[in-house]
């Protein structure tokens, strides 16, 4: 019995730790997985690693035991939250490109999340998912949250002052990467936008109103078809071992 409750109080801020991760990283806590799967997840996961990292250091006192169980939580919902930034850049990329193409008041339900989204946006998310999936980027999430263990210890200290400042650069250098990424194609549609007011101009006669909607629509759906390979290339370089998924978890994990 002894040796049951030395386990469970070992394995229990692990599993803390998993559990918050599953929680805040995209595709893993939407709506859309089921909760018994995701219980399952954190589970296993947390069985895995729980014997590689030997003795834990783990305090007897309640309340220290308790502030341990918090730490833990706070690292797991870091690192899904590292994740879900990388995802949000491709998202605001989608968002940037949906307003000048016509689309900025057009929605669709995301089952992730149940509310409406735009759909430009909405079909970049879902890509990089997928591309997540194919590069094996949930393989690399697994192995950050291994060395998590080695990085920030169990048992160790509230993190530092600099983690708000990461957090913030995270935030700023994430914003960035979506701008990037709708720039190619907010550049083809603004210049769209220039040809028409030269038509506007030189044939006053046509109302380039009426034609400038369809017309972008149009000429938006033609550069998504052409940007896409390259697309899938910048998200592939995204979610590889080396990428920005990679730095953002390095950086995170370097702040505590």
């Amino acid at each position: 019995m002894e040796n049951l409750v030395q386990y469970v109080t070992g394995f229990f801020p692990v599993m803390v730790r998993v559990s918050g991760l599953v929680m805040a990283a995209p595709i893993l806590g939407g709506r859309g997985v089921p909760p018994q799967l995701r219980a399952a997840l954190t589970l296993v996961t947390a069985l895995v690693l729980y014997p590689a990292l030997g003795a834990l250091p783990v305090p007897s006192a309640p309340a220290a035991y308790f502030a341990l169980v918090i730490r833990e939580l706070v690292v797991g919902l870091g690192l899904g939250y590292a994740v879900t930034l990388v995802f949000s850049a491709v998202y605001l990329a989608g968002q940037l490109i949906d307003v000048p193409m016509g689309f900025g008041m057009v929605n669709v339900v995301d089952p992730q999340s149940g509310t409406q989204v735009p759909i430009i946006a909405q079909f970049q998310y879902i890509l990089a998912a997928l591309i997540f999936f194919a590069v094996r980027g949930h393989h690399a999430l697994l192995r950050a949250l291994a060395t998590s263990f080695a990085v920030i210890p169990i048992g160790g200290g509230f993190p530092k002052g600099s983690l708000a400042g990461t957090v913030v650069e995270i935030f700023v250098s994430m914003f960035y990467l979506g701008v990037r990424l709708s720039l190619p194609l907010m550049a083809g549609l603004v210049l769209a936008d220039i040809a028409m007011g030269i038509i506007a101009r030189a044939v006053p006669q046509i109302n380039v109103f009426m034609l400038e909607f369809p017309a972008k629509i149009l000429l938006g759906l033609l550069l998504l078809l052409a940007l896409l390979p390259g697309y899938v290339s910048v998200l592939t370089r995204i979610f590889s071992g080396q990428g920005d998924l990679a730095r953002v978890l390095e950086a995170f994990m370097a702040s505590f």
